[in-house]
């Protein structure tokens, strides 16, 4: 026991119930530092006709923050529906979906030996059991707006309660004319009333990014922009772990951790989950957190992260030459917690302190030596990791993989982020 009066059950089921880096949150107790963005949701399904869309970078917990807000309006008797689009999902196929989950697998699919068949063609002929050999299921999709709107008004006679839909990963859908059509969805919603809702949730910069929608699903949609966590509410999750085990975390760890994570959870969640077992692994009693700790964290982070995410940066870094050029651009790019950095201050600000420590033989970078570098890294064969803002200008293009950067460096004993305020 390494943890003084702790079993190994209560340290799981903490870590298993605190720290969840595979899977999303769904309670408002564990979603730090979002108690703003949730009453504004709260006030919004509260208001008539009004539908949300939440959205903002990869990583950021738009999927937690809207299934958090869907339990909290939907009846303890029910469940939200949760639709995830996928590549090739046409708006068909996401209504189709929706109705579905309406209906409980046991009518989905009831038993082929009680020679009974299970048809619901919404759009023609209705609901109904009919005699069969085996159990089949039939939606027709919806071709037209209308057609949506009556599978959703099927749905919500399926409920007695008020129903929240969330559907996820908007982006995903390739195809602009079939996101165009939420955007017609949207605007017509209002008029099921105010027993279903929807929540929206997709990668972007705004709402026309994704649903090029109609002029007047703007005054419909209640728009929540979700930005990266504060330091603050960063630490608010490895506290709360650590005073459910009984031990301390040092302040140079939280502010290393959050340093690090670039203000995404996701990344906290994983070094802290690796940094409490390696406390509980050690032979001795273990009441405060050690360096042997965090860095077991950051290993741990690193051996469980997404693989996109290693792959991205190995391709764009691992080079027949310059490999450690190209390693050291990045790190210069990821040092700073600004999405846009002019080629000037990346290489005044954080080129030079990284080259500092060196050794002698380290193939030494100029300013234009970097530029070419930073160029291209945004090639395809460098994973288009970087990304352009104009002459000089240079960012990392998806800002999740920021913190992937910072832990690989931190890998080789080299700090990120010290710009991030500590205070």
């Amino acid at each position: 026991m390494s943890i003084p009066d702790l079993t190994y059950e209560h340290v799981s089921q903490v870590l298993n119930e605190h720290l969840t880096p595979s899977a999303s949150i769904k309670t408002p107790e564990r979603l730090f530092g979002r108690s703003k963005n949730l009453t504004s949701i709260e006030r919004a399904l509260n208001s008539s006709g009004r539908q949300i869309f939440i959205h903002g970078d990869r990583g950021v917990g738009k999927t937690s923050l809207a299934q958090t807000a869907a339990a909290l309006h939907c009846h303890s008797s029910q469940d939200p529906i949760y639709v995830v689009c996928g590549r090739t999902s046409t708006f068909g196929d996401v209504i189709e979906d929706i109705a579905r989950n309406a209906i409980p697998l046991t009518d989905r699919y009831p038993n082929s030996k009680e020679g009974r068949e299970f048809s619901l063609n919404i759009l023609g002929s209705g609901i109904g059991f009919g005699e069969g050999t085996k159990s089949s299921h039939l939606i027709n999709k919806p071709k037209t707006i209308n057609d949506a709107l009556e599978v959703m008004r099927f749905v919500s006679s399926r409920f007695r309660d008020p129903l929240v839909i969330v559907i996820d990963e908007l982006e995903r859908i390739e195809s602009p004319d079939e996101r165009e059509k939420f955007g017609e969805l949207i605007k017509n919603v209002p008029e099921l009333g105010d027993k279903v809702r929807f929540i929206f949730c997709g990668i972007s910069n705004d709402i026309n990014e994704l649903l090029s929608s109609h002029p007047s699903a703007g005054r419909i949609l209640e728009t929540i922009k979700l930005d990266r966590l504060n330091h603050n509410h960063l630490w608010e999750i490895i506290l709360g772990v650590a005073n459910k085990l009984g031990v301390t975390v040092d302040k140079e760890t939280l502010i290393r951790i959050s340093q690090i994570s670039d203000g995404f959870p996701h990344f906290v969640h994983l070094i802290g989950e690796s940094m409490f077992w390696n406390m509980w692994d050690d032979d001795s009693a273990v009441s405060q957190t050690r360096p042997c700790d965090f860095k077991a964290g950051v290993l741990g982070a690193l051996s469980r992260t997404e693989e996109v995410h290693r792959a991205a940066y190995d391709r764009a870094t691992m080079k027949t030459k310059n490999t450690q050029q190209y390693e050291m651009a990045l790190w210069a790019l990821a040092d700073r917690t600004s999405d846009k950095r002019q080629l000037s201050e990346i290489y005044e600000s954080s080129l030079k302190r990284l080259q500092y420590n060196q050794p002698a033989d380290f193939p030494f970078m100029t300013r234009e030596i970097l530029n070419q570098r930073l160029l291209a890294l945004k090639k395809e064969s460098h994973a288009r990791i970087s990304v352009g803002f104009g002459s000089g200008w240079f960012g990392v293009r998806e800002k999740i993989m920021r913190g992937y950067i910072r832990l690989r460096a931190e890998q080789e004993g080299v700090q990120l982020g010290l710009d991030q305020s500590s205070s």
